[in-house]
């Protein structure tokens, strides 16, 4: 017959009383409901940008959601907030399946001359059709994007 030989199931290293041990972070990532994209990563212009004169060019860039890209009924949503002649709000929205979008010079006379910065985030959309601006249905399929902001002088 053999006789078991005992084994420890204890360190052998001495730990100080008191003293701070390694530990092992558990970050978890969020699960996404089948369908749906992560939010949107903005990349340039840096926040604040100021840009000068009428033909200033202003390209909007972001990372992609998805290796894969979109799905033919899916568009990113690039929105712009800003305040109006007048000092009204104003909204422009537009849509891509690029990952980078140049804003309009016309549309600078759209701005206030008295406020001309320009909050703008990313979203994606899914949309009825093919055509998101024909669509009366914009269904958001990501997190909007965090806001950043450019001053267009």
């Amino acid at each position: 017959t053999t006789t078991p030989t005992p084994t420890s199931r204890f360190s052998t290293k001495h730990t100080p009383r008191g003293a701070k041990t390694a530990t092992t972070a558990i970050t978890a990532t969020p699960t996404l409901p089948p369908g749906y994209y992560p939010m949107p990563q903005l990349l340039a212009p840096a926040n604040t940008t100021v840009y000068a004169g009428a033909d200033a060019n202003i390209l909007l860039e972001w990372l992609l959601v998805s290796p894969n890209g979109l799905r033919e009924n899916e568009w990113y949503e690039i929105k712009l907030t800003y305040t109006a002649r007048g000092n009204s709000p104003g909204e422009y929205r537009h849509y891509s399946k690029e990952t980078r979008w140049t804003v309009q010079t016309a549309w600078r006379a759209d701005l206030s001359p008295d406020a001309r910065v320009v909050k703008w985030y990313v979203t994606v959309v899914r949309v009825d059709g093919l055509d998101p601006f024909a669509s009366l249905n914009r269904t958001p399929i990501s997190a909007v994007s965090a806001a950043r902001l450019f001053i267009w002088n």
